[in-house]
């Protein structure tokens, strides 16, 4: 529950900062407590945030963590939004535009979790034009701002840890990294 409200609350502030058109992509699994499995939209409901549209992302592949369920080979992305958001499908190969999308993982070693570049570059071009502002309160390995990048698009990137924002500063030869305490 202390989990779910810190959710509730990092949602509701992203719905306070984006345009009355904009998006936001959770992606998010299902967690499992005492052998029962939580979805996110628990908690997403309880948000200011209308579900726009629900992604699945098949990863192709997974590791077999548990022996008692089936391999968990998909996750969700949650299109979340205000209102009606900007929407450029055009924008996206043929093969995207289905809400199930067939992408391989990303292999990184420094990063647990690193999303695949074609993940994070079918939201920001379903959904944003050159120059606009990409926000990712979860940086990681720093895809988001790779992509954005390359994709002419301004961002921000939030990370907590030192050693993922090095190498987010590293990897895009940039220098306006700031580190706030």
């Amino acid at each position: 529950s202390e989990y779910q409200e810190w959710m509730i609350n990092v949602l509701n502030e992203m719905y306070r900062i984006i345009k009355p058109d904009g998006s936001i992509f959770f992606n998010h699994k299902g967690r499992r407590h005492k052998n029962k499995l939580h979805l996110p939209t628990d908690f997403i409901s309880k948000s200011k945030l209308n579900v726009y549209q629900l992604i699945i992302w098949n990863r192709l592949s997974s590791p077999n963590i548990r022996k008692d369920v089936l391999l968990p080979c998909t996750e969700h992305i949650y299109w979340l939004t205000k209102s009606k958001p900007k929407v450029f499908k055009n924008n996206l190969p043929k093969e995207f535009h289905s809400e199930v999308w067939s992408i391989n993982p990303e292999r990184n070693t420094n990063h647990p979790a690193p999303f695949p570049q074609r993940l994070v570059e079918n939201c920001i071009l379903l959904t944003t034009e050159e120059n606009d502002l990409v926000l990712d309160p979860y940086l990681g390995s720093g895809t988001t701002a790779i992509v954005s990048k390359k994709l002419n698009r301004r961002f921000i990137g939030i990370e907590i840890d030192k050693k993922y924002m090095e190498m987010t500063k590293n990897l895009l030869d940039i220098n306006y990294v700031r580190i706030v305490e």
